[in-house]
């Protein structure tokens, strides 16, 4: 609408150089001027004949003229309609003349210098004819103005409208329609797109929500013959002596949990991104926290600090898998011992997972809780990893109303989680 606003302006800026053009122009026209040879034989003659003025011949006379006493009483007009006194005929344009009769000033001479100016009188009515033909034209103008903006800005402004909101995924509001309009059949066209968009959409959301639910359905049927085969390595394992054999076990069993985790993340990314990860909190004691640390990793390389005695809201199975996120990052990616501290800040359990590695970049540090992010120590690092480990753990965490920080300290990197105790 801006845009437009200009050509208003330029038709006002029209109709005041009209209005100035009208004022200006009879004043650039000059009256004729008075002949002050004709005026002096005026005043000659009206003193030559001041007591009986009927005898004044006016054949040589230039103007018409009235005689006034010093009383101003009129005692003679050279024709009807002329100014009775001195100050009509100053208003009239009348040039007042004195008329000297002996020594002194008998009365005066109230003469018509420039009766009708032609010159004049031209210039106001071609002033007044200028005036028009601009009110005319800015008339015609601002119609011409209205029709443009109904027959184009209204059909494009409202087509600006219904593109932005294509933009933003607003596909069920139809775009009106005139098809008396220029753009009728132009306007039609936007809105079949619009359909045709709506369903493009549609089909794109149900073809990822199938291809997610059978990711989520694989995933779901791997992990059956897994523990099948975790549940057979444990009973082998209990029935036979033989150490190496025991230890090769020992393998296929690590390994089927192994297999079991990565179906778990699998699993769990895809029914988050279905909007199904569910997550049941509930009131459990401190001491479960000891036993998913010293289960998420080598023992030798994790040591757990007391645990204070209270009470915690957590789901325990998502808390595992959080837990298990966070050990495995530290021990892919710093390789070095862990470190899990405890303490108790208001009505807050603060658990502290910290390593001695690198630790992240300052430019990673704020989004290396992102999907699929990977920092750029992780990227020089020949450790394997899809960004997606933290993700996990930090939306499982929101999602037990909990949460979850990173940072980095002098000598490592800290995974603060935050617990809440029951109230």
């Amino acid at each position: 609408m801006k845009k437009y606003v200009r050509l208003y302006a330029v038709l006002v800026l029209m109709l005041l150089a009209g209005f100035l053009f009208f004022v200006i122009t009879p004043r650039m026209i000059r009256p004729r001027e008075a002949d002050l040879v004709a005026l002096n034989e005026i005043a000659k003659q009206s003193a030559l004949h001041w007591r009986e003025p009927e005898s004044l011949r006016l054949e040589g006379l230039a103007y018409p003229f009235t005689l006034v006493d010093n009383d101003g009483r009129v005692l003679y007009m050279s024709e009807e309609g002329l100014p009775e006194s001195i100050p009509e005929a100053i208003r009239r344009g009348f040039v007042p003349v004195d008329v000297i009769v002996g020594a002194g000033i008998a009365g005066k001479a109230l003469v018509e210098a420039s009766p009708e100016d032609p010159a004049r009188a031209a210039g106001d009515r071609l002033a007044i004819a200028s005036l028009m033909a601009f009110v005319l034209l800015c008339a015609l103008s601002a119609a011409f103005l209205s029709a443009l903006h109904s027959a184009l800005v209204k059909p494009f402004a409202r087509m600006q409208a219904f593109a932005h909101k294509i933009t933003t995924g607003m596909f069920d509001e139809p775009l009106p329609m005139d098809k008396s309009n220029v753009f009728g059949l132009f306007t039609q066209s936007f809105d079949v797109m619009r359909v045709s968009l709506y369903e493009a959409r549609q089909n794109q959301l149900e073809a990822e929500r199938a291809k997610k639910e059978l990711i989520a359905s694989l995933s779901h049927d791997v992990k059956t013959p897994v523990t099948s085969i975790r549940l057979i390595a444990e009973l082998l394992q209990a029935g036979n002596a033989d150490p190496a054999t025991a230890e090769k076990l020992k393998t296929i069993e690590m390994k089927a949990d192994q297999i079991d985790q990565l179906m778990n993340n699998m699993l769990h990314s895809a029914l988050e991104e279905l909007g199904e990860l569910k997550v049941e909190p509930t009131v459990e004691e401190s001491g479960v926290l000891r036993g998913l640390f010293e289960n998420a990793g080598d023992l030798a390389r994790i040591r757990v600090g007391d645990v204070p005695d209270c009470l915690i809201e957590l789901d325990v199975m998502r808390m595992e898998q959080v837990v298990g996120n966070i050990i495995a990052n530290s021990h892919k990616y710093a390789g070095t011992d862990v470190d899990v501290d405890f303490q108790i800040r208001g009505e807050l359990l603060q658990v502290d997972v910290n390593d001695y590695g690198e630790g992240v970049g300052a430019q990673d540090i704020d989004l290396i809780a992102t999907k699929f992010y990977r920092g750029e120590n992780a990227k020089a690092s020949q450790s394997k990893g899809e960004g997606l480990g933290l993700y996990i753990a930090k939306q499982l965490m929101d999602k037990m109303g909990n949460g979850l920080e990173v940072f980095n300290r002098e000598d490592g990197f800290t995974v603060r989680l935050w617990i809440r105790l029951p109230k």
